[in-house]
């Protein structure tokens, strides 16, 4: 499986998920039907799509996208929901992290956009196991995919000290801010300082 099989699987499942909230399950459906082979490739190039998009800049944009600073395992969660949201915006997101305002998100019952998907991954893992009737880390191909990802950076965050998050990302801030009344407020919702991105509650 290469990179445009990948992301066509990937739209298929979009495509037959109607709602944001479906899309592991159809996931899981959908790899099912698959070979061991397949949903072996699948996943390791999930992983590596995963680990291209640790960026900083992918952080700080979709902190503002999600209205809320976010844990190592948000930012985590949040790159899963990235991928599923199809391949022109993940690449666009790279690219361009301030392009991610122009995505069309589902919101939950307290307003907040759906920008996490933890099951999105888990639905990989799920799609293998009953496949196979084990876990795909013992997998040997996906053990040897490990070691040949590139080594993450962790964020320099003393390169943003002399920007404000509202000049790096005017479109999503421009949505952030659209949606809090009190903007005096949200302007202090999010700081940046050498150790990351902090919001006040």
């Amino acid at each position: 499986m290469n990179e445009q099989e990948f992301w066509r699987i990937v739209a298929e499942v979009n495509r037959l998920a109607r709602y944001q909230r479906y899309r592991a399950e159809e996931l899981t459906n959908h790899l099912g039907n698959l070979s061991r082979e397949h949903i072996v490739d699948f996943y390791i190039h999930f992983n590596r799509f995963i680990n291209q998009a640790h960026i900083g800049d992918v952080y700080g944009a979709g902190s503002l996208l999600g209205q809320h600073y976010m844990s190592d395992d948000g930012f985590e969660y949040f790159r899963y929901w990235l991928i599923s949201m199809g391949q022109n915006a993940y690449q666009q997101a790279l690219i361009n992290p301030d392009s991610m305002a122009q995505l069309e998100l589902t919101h939950d019952r307290e307003g907040y956009p759906r920008v996490y998907d933890e099951s999105y991954c888990y639905a990989i893992y799920d799609a293998y196991e009953k496949v196979t009737g084990e876990k795909i880390h013992k997998e040997a191909k996906v053990q040897e995919s490990w070691l040949h990802l590139p080594e993450r950076a962790d964020f320099n965050w003393m390169d943003y000290n002399h920007v404000t998050l509202a000049e790096k990302f005017p479109l999503l801030w421009a949505t952030y801010l659209a949606n809090n009344l009190d903007h005096d407020a949200a302007r202090k919702r999010f700081t940046i300082n050498s150790e990351g991105i902090s919001g006040d509650d």
